[in-house]
């Protein structure tokens, strides 16, 4: 185990774990939501002002395809 060191815009937290994926996750699911957007989600967001992001993680990066 390692003590991971996570800051954010409310702080420094210090969370002793395996990996830190687990450290991370253990923060994140205290704070955090995570579902599927609704249709009625996205109308609301998107009107607000909000933009879709797109994330590929860095070991699935895009192949070039002749």
């Amino acid at each position: 185990m390692r003590i991971y060191l996570i800051a954010s815009n409310r702080g420094v937290r210090l969370v002793r774990a395996n990996t830190r994926a687990q450290a991370l996750n253990h923060v994140a699911s205290q704070e955090l939501t995570v579902r599927v957007a609704s249709q009625d989600d996205l109308v609301k967001y998107l009107a607000e002002g909000s933009s879709v992001e797109t994330v590929v993680a860095p070991d699935q990066g895009k192949l070039d395809l002749i």
